[in-house]
């Protein structure tokens, strides 16, 4: 049971492999054909909804600035220092619990889905 996402620039690479490996249709905004580095996380809003993705990111901007209906939902990881493995491991288990057609809006989540 896995998740369409799309990992924001500041979620390393590696993270999209793991998540693929793992089931997950994932895709990295630098993998993206007109999105990139760089990009407004107004467009990214716009590509979640349009692509019915999940955002995966560290990026508060999608807290402070984008309402909820401007996405289809993110996945907010407020500790940085997560390692990618951890991250993996808290999606899997998210999508263990939740299937994403039940996933909406914006979810703080962190180390204690581990």
């Amino acid at each position: 049971m896995g998740y369409r996402l799309l990992l924001d620039e500041n979620v390393e690479n590696e993270a999209t492999e793991r998540l693929a490996a793992g089931g997950h249709d994932a895709e990295h905004v630098d993998s993206v054909p007109g999105l990139g580095k760089g990009t407004p996380d107004g467009e990214l809003a716009r590509y979640s909804v349009e692509t019915d993705r999940t955002i995966v990111t560290y990026d508060d901007d999608f807290v402070a600035r984008l309402s909820p209906e401007a996405y289809h939902s993110v996945l907010f990881f407020e500790d940085e220092s997560i390692s990618v493995a951890e991250l993996v491991d808290i999606v899997d288990a998210m999508a263990a619990v939740y299937p994403h057609d039940e996933v909406d809006g914006l979810q703080k989540t962190g180390r204690e889905w581990l």
